[in-house]
């Protein structure tokens, strides 16, 4: 398999932007609520949050379940 140029520059423009993920899944689905719920509120983020974020970013299974979770969080929401 070959790669063309463009998936090259592609790759390691997203290689360049990566940072080291402090916190691994587990981690992450332990703080998932309360991060979820702070920022529907548009709250600020403590440290150990902004940690949740950058693990989303890179997490494609912790950024599905971020994601169901708002849904649910919406629609309960809606029910009250």
């Amino acid at each position: 398999m070959t790669i063309t140029y463009a998936q090259a520059v592609k790759m390691l423009t997203l290689v360049s932007k990566a940072v080291p993920d402090q916190l691994d899944c587990d981690g992450c689905f332990e703080m998932l609520s309360e991060f979820a719920e702070r920022e529907l509120r548009g709250d600020e983020m403590s440290a150990s949050l902004k940690l949740v974020e950058v693990h989303l970013t890179q997490c494609a299974c912790c950024r599905y379940e971020y994601e169901t979770l708002v849904e649910a969080i919406r629609a309960a929401d809606e029910l009250i």
